[in-house]
């Protein structure tokens, strides 16, 4: 597996949005935004203008049905709103802020008090004062909803965190407000990947990261589910992009939760899925199930209810799963969380089986399963690659800042700001410090053997590896 430049951006506006304000985002970074400070950066009323003069004059002279009058009298008023706000700005630049804030008053009585004139005229001319009130009820709410999507946008206000009273109702009407068309804001783009590339070999891969570091995002990308904003990725060549459903067909994916039918023996679920897959025939069926049963040891289970088997069982049945269409590549999402530590080395013993003739990548939090398991291993953080090659290499990053040191109780408290301290135990009076820092922290302190978690946390603190140079990029981070 190649990839190449890798790229996810959440919230990404559509490549038709993006073209339409293409011009606009070019100017903004190079500085030339849309100031209206004289009379010569007022070019867009020279065809704002005229335009809004007819269409005022094809809503309220021309038109004959009512529909049609208050669908381009709500064009007229939005173009209206554009014209006064251009103005707003201009008289703020050239006549002060008390110019500024007068066209800023018409513009906001315009837009709330503009459609009751609308819908007053529309009801008189056209004798249908129900019709009027019936459209100018959809309007407000419109209008409504507009101004709730600009406030969360502005305020970035996170509507599952909204408590008080009516919680659920006001949830509701936030959500409802950001995902109208043409009319809620969608959140701020969120870049969850910048910039990775890797290459990846059969075996076992590790990937190490923070919750929220994108590794998720980046598994799911490989497996297709999501679809990379730039980069390439490559499997034996092909283009993920170009090929995509015959790829697909070659990786297993196992997320970090998923379902199964507990009132199912593992036999018939896992026959059903099979069946999902498109593996039709009955004999070749049974037989892949016995198959990858066997090869989760998990056959003498086969006739057993899941709903009675411990969570390292279903996480077996879930590879199982995963293994029925003989993928070539297998992705599990932190498949060891929550297992206790008799089970989470029963199933990482199972993965390591499993990556003799087929890529593995394996996302997890605990250092100790990448250390005993993986032959090659990633670090990722806030969607930057920190790290990419074997365990054993990545433990001699942290070689020249881990310290091991004695302090008394009272003393604790005073150690240097920059210490990262790994772990610490009270020994009668004093305190044993394992801790990392580019500089000695204090005068007894003793060079120690760097294990993978030392060399973890600096790469997360302020690290990161760019061949076989160590960058340091920004210090006082949190790991």
């Amino acid at each position: 597996i190649t990839i190449t430049n890798l790229v996810k951006v959440y919230g990404r506006p559509s490549l038709f949005n993006r073209e339409w304000t293409s011009g606009t985002k070019i100017r903004e970074r190079l500085g030339l935004k849309a100031e209206y400070r004289s009379w010569r950066d007022l070019h867009p009323l020279v065809w704002l203008l005229p335009v809004v003069v007819f269409m005022y004059y094809f809503t309220f002279i021309y038109q004959e049905l009512l529909l049609w009058a208050i669908i381009f009298g709500i064009t007229t008023w939005a173009m209206t709103l554009t014209l006064l706000d251009i103005i707003a700005r201009f008289a703020r630049a050239r006549g002060g802020q008390a110019a500024g804030l007068i066209v800023t008053r018409l513009r906001d009585a315009t837009r709330y008090l503009a459609p009751l004139v609308v819908l007053w005229w529309s009801g008189n001319k056209f004798y249908n004062s129900g019709g009027a009130i019936f459209l100018g009820l959809f309007w407000y709410v419109a209008i409504f909803a507009r101004y709730l999507a600009v406030k969360i946008h502005e305020e970035n206000i996170n509507i599952d965190l909204i408590t008080g009273r009516f919680r659920s109702l006001r949830k509701s009407i936030y959500r409802a407000a950001t995902k109208m068309p043409f009319i809620g804001i969608p959140p701020k783009p969120f870049k969850a990947l910048n910039s990775v590339s890797m290459e990846l070999h059969t075996g076992m891969f590790g990937l190490l990261g923070p919750n929220g570091a994108g590794k998720t995002t980046l598994m799911r990308v490989i497996c297709g589910i999501f679809e990379q904003s730039y980069g390439k990725i490559f499997i034996n060549g092909i283009d993920t992009q170009k090929k995509r459903e015959e790829l697909q067909g070659l990786i297993g994916y196992l997320p970090q939760e998923f379902g199964t039918y507990e009132n199912l023996t593992a036999g018939e679920f896992l026959d059903y899925q099979a069946l999902l897959k498109g593996i039709r025939d009955t004999r070749t069926r049974r037989d892949r199930v016995d198959e990858v049963l066997a090869a989760v040891h998990m056959f003498e289970n086969k006739d057993k209810k899941i709903g009675s088997f411990s969570g390292g069982m279903k996480q077996r049945i879930g590879i199982a799963q995963t293994l029925l269409n003989l993928p070539r590549v297998l992705v599990v999402d932190e498949p060891t969380a929550g297992l206790d530590p008799r089970e989470r080395i029963r199933f990482r013993n199972l993965l390591v089986e499993l990556s003799r003739n087929r890529v593995v990548i394996f996302s997890t939090h605990i250092i100790e399963d990448i250390a005993s398991s993986c032959n090659q291993v990633g670090v990722i953080n806030k969607g930057e690659l920190k790290y990419l090659g074997t365990p054993a290499d990545m433990a001699n990053i942290a070689r020249d800042v881990t310290w091991s040191l004695e302090v008394p109780v009272r003393d604790f408290a005073r150690l240097p700001a920059d210490l990262l301290v790994v772990h610490h135990i009270r020994q009668g009076d004093l305190i044993k410090v394992r801790c990392l820092c580019e500089r000695k922290p204090t005068p007894d302190a003793v060079h120690i053997l760097p294990a993978l978690e030392d060399s973890y946390l600096w790469l997360l603190r302020n690290v990161k590896i760019q061949g076989n140079e160590r960058v340091i990029t920004s210090a006082g981070t949190d790991a």
